[in-house]
């Protein structure tokens, strides 16, 4: 009897470490699971948009070269110190879309960029699945519902 209870005992504890190294990630592990890519799906937008390959790289290209020059104009502002107003805060807003219509107009057909701009109106994380730490929902049925 005592060498099942020591037997069963000494599994109990052998599987508590176990958990417990199984939930208990290094620092590096927790940094990597944070820089997961954020941002739109690239697959799904291509799906929505009929995109071919030389699109898809060029469009995430622009993309994210558009996401660090808004960046960086948020971290100037903030920096500054000074606090916009909504109307500047908004034709700011303007001219970072139209910016960004012009340099996609040189990669994406009339008819790709028409959807484009409609799923972007739809507002952030409605229109491509966006991953962890994104702004989406995580509820793409009305992107897919729309697209057919």
């Amino acid at each position: 009897m005592k060498t099942k209870v020591t037997l069963l005992a000494l599994a109990w504890l052998a599987s508590g470490v176990a958990f417990a190294a199984e939930t208990t990630a290094t620092p590096a592990a927790q940094s990597e699971a944070r820089t997961v890519k954020r941002g739109p799906d690239m697959d799904r937008m291509a799906l929505l948009l009929d995109l071919n390959d030389y699109q898809k790289t060029e469009v995430e290209k622009i993309l994210n070269e558009h996401h660090q020059q808004v960046r960086a104009a948020h971290e100037a502002t903030r920096a500054t110190g000074a606090r916009p107003s909504r109307e500047e805060m908004k034709a700011l807003r303007e001219q970072h879309k139209q910016e960004l219509n012009a340099k996609l107009s040189g990669v994406l057909t009339p008819e790709q960029l028409k959807k484009f701009d409609a799923l972007r109106e739809r507002g952030p994380g409605r229109h491509f699945k966006r991953g962890p730490g994104g702004h989406g929902d995580g509820n793409d049925a009305d992107a897919a519902s729309t697209s057919s």
